[in-house]
Parts: C-alpha cells; sequence; structure tokens
C-alpha cells in the first residue's frame, strides 16, 4: 500500500482533509485486522472508531519517516486486546455477581463446511497465537513486520506462527468426531 507520508505532516498541522484522507486509506486494514477478532458489525464498527480517535488524539507522536501502517496496525491490534481484556473481565463479573446472562447472539454462527470448522477452530486459538498466524496468513505480513506490530521479537513470532499451525492441525484433526 502506497502511503503519503506528507499526509502524517498535515494532519498534524490540523488538516481535516488529511485526517479523512488517513481514515479512507487505512479503514479497510483496520476494518480486517479488528473483524479477526470480533464478529459483530457494531463491534467492530465501534472499535473502529476508537482505534482512529486514539491514532489523531497521538498523531503528534508519528514521525513522517516512520512506518505508519505499521504503527497504525499495532494500535489496532492492542485495542482489540484492551476490548478483549474488558469483555473476558466483565463475563467473570456477570458469572460471579450478576444475574443470569441472557443468551447473547452467536459470535460465530456454526458452519458445517471445512470454511467453518477452520474459522471456529482459529477463534479458539489463543489470541496470543491466533493473531499472529492471521497477520501472517491472511493480512500477509512479513515477519519482521509482525514483529514490529505486535512489539515482539522476530524468534517470538516464529515460535507463535509454529505453534499457532500446530495447534490448528491437532484441533482441525480432532474435530472430525467432536461436535
Amino acid at each position: 500500500m502506497e502511503f503519503d507520508r506528507e499526509l502524517i505532516v498535515r494532519a498534524k498541522a490540523g488538516d481535516r482533509s488529511a485526517c479523512e484522507t488517513i481514515v479512507d486509506q487505512f479503514a479497510p486494514m483496520v476494518f480486517r485486522l479488528i473483524s479477526r477478532f470480533f464478529r459483530m458489525r457494531e463491534d467492530v464498527e465501534d472499535l473502529a472508531q476508537d482505534v482512529f480517535l486514539k491514532v489523531f488524539a497521538r498523531i503528534d507522536q508519528v514521525r513522517p519517516e516512520e512506518n505508519f501502517p505499521g504503527w497504525l496496525a499495532r494500535v489496532t491490534v492492542n485495542t482489540c486486546y484492551d476490548e478483549l481484556r474488558k469483555a473476558r473481565r466483565r463475563k467473570v463479573a456477570m458469572e460471579t455477581y450478576g444475574p443470569e446472562v441472557a443468551g447473547e447472539p452467536s459470535v460465530a454462527p456454526q458452519e458445517p463446511d471445512s470454511f467453518g470448522k477452520t474459522r471456529l477452530a482459529l477463534q479458539r486459538l489463543d489470541p496470543k497465537l491466533r493473531i499472529p498466524l492471521l497477520l501472517k496468513e491472511v493480512e500477509e505480513l512479513s515477519v519482521e513486520e509482525i514483529a514490529r506490530t505486535m512489539g515482539l521479537t522476530e524468534t517470538n513470532v516464529k515460535v507463535r506462527l509454529f505453534r499457532a499451525r500446530k495447534k490448528l492441525a491437532a484441533m482441525l484433526g480432532d474435530s472430525g468426531g467432536k461436535e
């Protein structure tokens, strides 16, 4: 993706059209990343809005010569991690202190085909393993880009990718007799 670094300079100066151009250019990437964590459209839209609010609140920290798309991907992933942690805390609080939880709509419908089984298996993977795998295989980022995006070493990314593939293969191989 070609990125005009002048947009950052203009956005820092308060140019509203530069901010709109940044959103237009990067919204598809942000939506794709968020949709790897959350399936409900409303959640994805809310989190995308949060991501861009954070980005423009911290636009002064961005240097035009740096990898803006990588930085934006990292902000997006971190925002998703934060929301997952909040959701986990809310769930524990409701289970411990709240009334019975009313049936919430399923995030991922049960799909009988192999694509559906793969998607369900991916959702069951620990986010520490799922995210690097999705960034590598779906977003087609290099190991180096994933390491920068997630704040990990390249070796750690490679280990997580290996473990994710191994676990995914085991889940898909074992799911034939289950469900």
